[in-house]
C-alpha cells in the first residue's frame, strides 16, 4: 500500500465548487445494450484521438510582495491556464498546488538562471523574471498542428497576480452565477479581453519543450484486470444540486438510471451490498462486479464524513469512476487515501480533471506502472451514464472479443456518447498488453520513407451563413495504400473563425479539425495533423464539412488538401 501527502500550498479557496455539474440526462439510451463492435482500426497510441500531449516551459515577469514572491509564478500560471482554456484548444496543467517546486521554478538574475532554492538567498528586489520548466499540456485539434519543440504560444496574464481584484474590480472577470468573485478565485474567471479591462498585462511565453511519441496502439492491461477471474468497478455518483440529498437529487437519479440499465443488460443485483448497490454478470467466464455509490454514500470531494467509503472504493476496485463536482483545491482529497498496489483505471468525470486530478492520483499510485487515468480537459456536462457506462460496456465487449479494444477504441466510444473528444487517457503510452502479445521490448517501427502523396480539392465554395449543414467538399483517393501519417491543409477565408466547425470524415470515422475556436480572428490557413487516420487505408472518399454556426459573418472554402506521409 502506498500513501502520498501533499507538500505544496493549497489554494485559499479549498473546496470551492467549480461552476459546472453533471446533470441528469434522462433515460434515452442504455450504453450497456449498445453494439460495441469496433468501427475499423483505430491506430493511434496517444491519449486523445484529436490531440497531442506536450511539455511546455512558462516564462514571464511578476511583481509581488517579498513574502508571496515565490508563490507568484504558479499563480500567474493559473491565469495562463484560464486564458488558454478559453481559446478552446490549449489546456495547461493546473499549477495551484504541488505542480511547481523549487527544482522546477527558476529565476533570472544578472542574465543567469537560478533555481528557486538558490534564488531564495538573493534580495527580493532582484527577482522579477522567472520560468517554470516541464508543465504538461494538451493541444487539441488545430493547436496541435505544425507544433515542434521550440514552438511558442502566448497568454495574456497580469503582472501583479495577487492584487487583481483590488486593481481591476470585476472588469477583467467573467461573471459566474455559482462563484462569488474574489481575489482567490479571480484566476478562474480571468478574461482580459472584456470591455473595460485596462489592467496592465503581459504576454506570458509558453514554449513547447518536449514532444511525446504517438506511434503505437496501446491497450488497458487486460491481463492484470482479469487475473483473478473478475473485473471490479465502482461509480461514485456525487451530489449535483444544492438542496437535500433525496430521491429528486440529480446524482441519485443518475445512479438509479445506471442501476436500471445494468438490470436491463442482464446484470443481477447482489444484496446486501457492502456500500451502495452491487451488480454482477458473467461475461466469457469473467465476473463483472460493479458497485454504484449514491450521494448518500459519498457526496463529493468535500465529504470528509464519508471518507471511509471513498477509501473503500479506491482500495477494493480496479476501475474507479467519479461523477461529481470538482472543487478548487480539492486535489488534496485525492492525496489522502491509501492506494492499492494492483493495476487500476480511474475515470474522472468532474471539471478540469486533466488539469488538476491526474497528478495526485499518479502520486498516490507511485508512478504509471499500475494506473491509467481517463479525464477531461474542460467542464463536463455529461454524467457517468455518458462516459463511465459506455467505457464499461466496451470493456465487457473486449472480454468477449479477445481483448481487441484499444485505448483509442475506448476513448472513441466515450466520445460518441459525450459528443466531443475532450476526454483523454493518461499513462497509457507505455502499456504492455496487446491481444497479440506483449508490447514491451518490441523493436521500434521502421522509419518513414520521407515520401508523400498529396490530393487536393481547389474548387472555391462559399460557406453558408448560420447553417449547421454547411458546405461539403470531397476528395477521392483512387489508390490503395496505408499511410504512416495524415495531415489536412486548409485555406479558407472568413471574417469570424469562431463561428466555424470543421469536420473531416473517412471510412466512417470523424475527426474535428476546428470547433468554434479562435473568436474574432479572420481566416484559417494551415496544416492540421490527424493521428486518428494514421495507418488506415487511404483509398476512398474523404469528406470535409465546414459549418458556420452563427449569423452575420461569412466566408469561403478556397482550397483543401490531404497530405499522406509514407
Amino acid at each position: 500500500m502506498m500513501r502520498k501527502t501533499t507538500t505544496g500550498a493549497l489554494l485559499a479557496t479549498l473546496l470551492f465548487g467549480f461552476g459546472c455539474a453533471d446533470l441528469d440526462a434522462g433515460d434515452e439510451e442504455n450504453p450497456f445494450l449498445d453494439d460495441m463492435s469496433n468501427g475499423g482500426k483505430e491506430d493511434t497510441g496517444y491519449l486523445n484521438p484529436d490531440g497531442i500531449e506536450v511539455e511546455v516551459d512558462l516564462e514571464g515577469d511578476v511583481e509581488a510582495s517579498s513574502y508571496r514572491l515565490f508563490e507568484a509564478p504558479a499563480e500567474v500560471g493559473q491565469y495562463a491556464m484560464t486564458y488558454l482554456r478559453h481559446r478552446g484548444q490549449f489546456y495547461l496543467e493546473g499549477l495551484a498546488e504541488d505542480a511547481t517546486s523549487d527544482e522546477r521554478v527558476e529565476w533570472q538574475v544578472g542574465g543567469e538562471w537560478w533555481t528557486a532554492a538558490e534564488a531564495r538567498r538573493r534580495p527580493a528586489a532582484e527577482l522579477r523574471h522567472w520560468r517554470i520548466r516541464g508543465v504538461n499540456a494538451v493541444l487539441l485539434r488545430g493547436a496541435g498542428s505544425n507544433v515542434e519543440v521550440g514552438t511558442v504560444f502566448t497568454a495574456r496574464v497580469p503582472l501583479k497576480p495577487f492584487t487583481v481584484m483590488a486593481d481591476a474590480g470585476d472588469k477583467c472577470a467573467d461573471p459566474d452565477g455559482h462563484i462569488t468573485l474574489g481575489q482567490s478565485v479571480y484566476w478562474y474567471l480571468w478574461n482580459p479581453d472584456r470591455s473595460g479591462c485596462t489592467l496592465p498585462t503581459q504576454d506570458l511565453k509558453v514554449t513547447v519543450s518536449r514532444m511525446f511519441s504517438t506511434a503505437r496502439t496501446t491497450y488497458p492491461e487486460y491481463d492484470q484486470l482479469v487475473a483473478d477471474g473478475r473485473i471490479t468497478a465502482v461509480v461514485l455518483f456525487g451530489q449535483i444540486g444544492d438542496g437535500p440529498i433525496d430521491d429528486s437529487e440529480a446524482g441519485v437519479r443518475n445512479m438509479n438510471r445506471m442501476a436500471r440499465n445494468l438490470l436491463s443488460a442482464g446484470f443481477s443485483e447482489v444484496t446486501p451490498a457492502p456500500v451502495g448497490r452491487r451488480f454482477s454478470k458473467m461475461v466469457a467466464g469473467v465476473e463483472m462486479l460493479f458497485d454504484l455509490y449514491s450521494p448518500r454514500d459519498f457526496s463529493g470531494l468535500g465529504d470528509f464524513a464519508h471518507f471511509g467509503n471513498f477509501q473503500r472504493a479506491l482500495s477494493e476496485h480496479e476501475i474507479v469512476a467519479y461523477d461529481g463536482h470538482s472543487m478548487l483545491g480539492a486535489s488534496d482529497f485525492w492525496s489522502r487515501p491509501n492506494y492499492p498496489d494492483f493495476y487500476q483505471i480511474y475515470l474522472y468525470g468532474g471539471c478540469l480533471g486533466y488539469e488538476y486530478y491526474v497528478r495526485p492520483i499518479l502520486a498516490g499510485k507511485g508512478g504509471w506502472a499500475k494506473v491509467d487515468i481517463v479525464s477531461s480537459v474542460v467542464e463536463v456536462s455529461a454524467d457517468a451514464n455518458a462516459y463511465a457506462a459506455p467505457f464499461l460496456s466496451k470493456l465487457m465487449w473486449a472480454v468477449e472479443n479477445r481483448y481487441n479494444a484499444s485505448w483509442t477504441d475506448l476513448l472513441a466510444v466515450i466520445r460518441r456518447h459525450v459528443g466531443d473528444s475532450t476526454f483523454g487517457a493518461s499513462g497509457v503510452r507505455d502499456n504492455c498488453f496487446s491481444p497479440n502479445g506483449t508490447l514491451c521490448g518490441e523493436e521500434p517501427p521502421p522509419p518513414p520513407t520521407g515520401e508523400t502523396k498529396v490530393f487536393e480539392n481547389a474548387a472555391a465554395t462559399p460557406i453558408p451563413d448560420d447553417d449547421d449543414t454547411g458546405v461539403v467538399s470531397t476528395i477521392v483517393v483512387p489508390e490503395s495504400f496505408v499511410p504512416r501519417a495524415v495531415a489536412v491543409e486548409l485555406d479558407l477565408t472568413h471574417t469570424y473563425v469562431g463561428d466555424l466547425r470543421i469536420v473531416l470524415t473517412h471510412d466512417g470515422v470523424e475527426h474535428v479539425l476546428w470547433d468554434n475556436a479562435g473568436g474574432s480572428d479572420e481566416n484559417i490557413r494551415g496544416t492540421f495533423e490527424t493521428p486518428i487516420f494514421h495507418e488506415r487505408q487511404a483509398a476512398g472518399d474523404w469528406v470535409l464539412r465546414v459549418s458556420d454556426t452563427y449569423a452575420r459573418d461569412v466566408g469561403t472554402l478556397n482550397r483543401w488538401a490531404i497530405r499522406f506521409g509514407l
